[in-house]
């Protein structure tokens, strides 16, 4: 444990005045500093009556690409505890955790409204103007009562109740919950409450220790976990007691109460780990990991509230406290109320033009407008006045940062890599496990804010991670497009190559040589049809010479071949021969058979399936065809040859007739 005998505190507290760091020497974990506490302030004034404002906004932030399912609509009606909007059944990750109404009253828009943050960002919120009449909606989360029996009921109770850590971080309760039994070890009760103004946890442990201790012991028997500690710093004297006399009436539980040297950051989730089990949490890991659990009491206390009550988070205990004020105090405080309500409710020694703190002074911040609303992770509202700002000097190296730090960081390293823009000099420094505690601020005697460099280094590297994460995305869908492409074309040539093989199969292996006969059919065919040609031809002109021998040419005839010869010596033998009737025939049946041979090759190339002897069987066809035409030709060149003959020899009487009249004498 981390208590010291009462003999090594005297000792070290009187080395102390003379070397005011040896009270580090009081706890576990690398350095720590000593700010005042200033929580007189709010403790001296019991706790103050819940405030309604005119209207209550309750802001849901949300996740990138997630989604909200809104259970009510502008103008209904709502009782207090009811449940006003919970995730998206698609989301793939439900880590958005229901609102409910902190108060009965109607809806009177939902739309975008300012929360707490830096920024000033605006999220989507419903407002609601309440009735005063606090109507409640009893057991909301229809439990029985009774505490669950496995980390299942457990997580599905804190999820609809919409309970998330109450110490600051806010992140979901239920999603920190292990889903099996026995994988957490120690739980713990973080009542260290370190910041200074801040009291709410002090209060809430002195007036609901018991409700404290009975969230523990549930989510214990839950978990299935073996020894619980609680944590409580040594400034809170009420409170441990308190806490120590509940905790006597658990008698089926090992739970001790253990008191903790006043140093901050002891809060810190590793640091009061160390604190209390000697167990320091690796790089880039988990409490849980570790077999432990840690809740701030405020948790526990809404734990308890929502299993054996069914009410779900709609109010918190906060602080609201400050030097600008005449009267701080704590309230429960319900969700949505405007800073500058609560601010004005203490009292305000002067008017409030300044901005508010949400959070203490060593790791709060200014909120940009003073009407934000409580949220469920506000636990203070700091009403100090602005005080002159100390002029930032270089700095002089003297390593009073790097004693401080908490989490044993280089914090002068890292302040000239973030000021230089060196972000991966600042990654390997480890900078994501600087808890942001302010403490390096706090003793730099230069007045850097090293706190601010360190948040900018933080958010350019997140940056730069999610360009490099969206930059590799890419180039594995051009890869994978490209292989897709490569594939598909492989496939494509596969399917070809399988088609080819496919028709070779079909074809018999003699179908070469009997392929080769159609065409040696053809070209017998063509053969003989010269021969009938040539035949037909020499009978021809053998025929025509007889006619000419028969019949002696007359003067006339004799004239009309004296004229052809004369012009088939002056245009030449080409002109003759076009002019020949039978070279015309000729011409006629040569193209006749190139086109039918043309129109047979189509016809065998296009029906590969037909046999041999279809082949042979359409040759001769085709060169019968063929004979035919030639005859068909020939016999129209004889009967015109015939027709003309007759014509001259009519034309020749005729004239031989006039002839013979007119040499007649009258």
């Amino acid at each position: 444990m981390s208590a010291h005998s009462p003999f090594i505190q005297s000792v070290v507290q009187g080395v102390a005045a003379i070397y005011p760091m040896a009270r580090r020497w009081l706890h576990r974990f690398h350095g720590g500093v000593y700010p005042a506490h200033h929580k007189a302030l709010s403790l001296q004034h019991p706790i103050k009556e819940a405030v309604i404002p005119e209207t209550l906004t309750l802001p849901l932030k949300l996740m990138a690409g997630q989604k909200v399912e809104w259970l009510v609509k502008v103008g209904d009606e709502v009782q207090k505890n009811q449940c006003l909007a919970q995730a998206a059944k698609n989301n793939k990750k439900g880590w958005i955790v229901p609102i409910h109404a902190p108060t009965s009253g109607i809806i009177q828009a939902i739309t975008q409204a300012e929360f707490p943050h830096p920024s000033g960002l605006t999220t989507q919120a419903i407002i609601i103007t309440p009735d005063a009449q606090n109507r409640e909606l009893k057991n909301a989360l229809n439990v029985s009562g009774q505490p669950p029996t496995s980390p299942q009921q457990l997580k599905d109770i804190l999820l609809h109740a919409g309970i998330v850590g109450l110490g600051g971080a806010g992140f979901p309760t239920f999603a920190k919950i292990p889903a099996q039994q026995h994988q957490i070890n120690t739980l713990i009760i973080n009542g260290a409450e370190c910041e200074p103004f801040i009291t709410c946890d002090d209060v809430l442990m002195q007036t609901q220790a018991e409700q404290i201790i009975q969230g523990a012991v549930i989510v214990a028997e839950a978990l299935g976990v073996k020894q619980i500690y609680c944590g409580i710093e040594s400034n809170k004297p009420l409170a441990i007691q308190a806490m120590k006399i509940a905790a006597s009436k658990v008698t089926n539980q090992s739970l001790s109460i253990e008191t903790l040297e006043a140093v901050y950051p002891m809060g810190g989730e590793k640091q009061i780990i160390l604190e209390l089990t000697g167990i320091e949490i690796p790089v880039k890991t988990h409490a849980i990991d570790s077999g432990v659990l840690v809740f701030n009491v405020a948790t526990f206390h809404a734990i308890f509230n929502a299993v054996i009550h069914g009410k779900p988070l709609t109010q918190r205990l906060i602080t609201v406290a400050g030097f600008g004020l005449a009267d701080s105090y704590n309230t429960y405080a319900l969700l949505g109320t405007p800073f500058i309500t609560l601010a004005n409710a203490g009292g305000p020694k002067a008017p409030i033009h300044y901005p508010l703190i949400m959070g203490g002074p060593m790791m709060g911040f200014e909120v940009a407008h003073n009407d934000v609303p409580v949220m469920k992770t506000t636990n203070c509202i700091l009403v100090n006045p602005p005080e002159p700002k100390a002029f930032t000097m270089p700095c002089i190296r003297c390593g009073e940062c790097m004693d401080a730090c908490p989490v044993n960081l280089l914090p002068q390293q890292l302040y000239w890599h973030a000021q230089a823009h060196e972000f991966e000099k600042v990654e390997k420094l480890n900078v994501f496990d600087c808890i942001e505690c302010g403490c390096c601020s706090y003793v730099c005697p230069s007045h850097i804010p090293l706190v601010q460099y360190y948040r900018h280094a933080k958010s350019e590297i997140k940056i730069q991670h999610a360009e490099q994460q969206a930059a590799e995305l890419a180039k594995q869908r051009y890869e994978f497009r490209l292989a897709r492409i490569e594939r598909e074309k492989q496939e494509r040539e596969a399917r070809l190559k399988a088609k080819k093989e496919a028709v070779k199969k079909q074809k018999p292996a003699s179908d070469s040589s009997d392929v080769k006969k159609p065409s040696a059919a053809a070209a017998a065919a063509r053969a003989a049809a010269a021969k009938r040609a040539a035949a037909n031809k020499k009978s021809s002109t053998s025929v025509t010479n007889n006619a000419n021998a028969a019949t002696p040419p007359s003067a006339r005839q004799k004239a009309i071949e004296a004229a052809q010869k004369q012009a088939a010596a002056k245009v030449g033998s080409k002109v003759a021969t076009a002019k020949d009737p039978r070279d015309s025939a000729k011409k006629l049946a040569k193209k006749s058979a190139a086109m039918a041979a043309a129109k047979r090759r189509a016809e065998a190339k296009k029906t590969t399936e037909a046999t041999p002897t279809d082949a042979i069987i359409q040759t001769n066809e085709s060169s019968h065809q063929v004979d035919v035409t030639n005859d068909n030709a020939k016999e129209d060149a004889k009967n015109k040859r015939q027709k003309a003959m007759e014509a001259a020899k009519k034309r020749a009487a005729e004239r031989k007739a006039r002839q013979s009249q007119q040499e007649t004498p009258k």
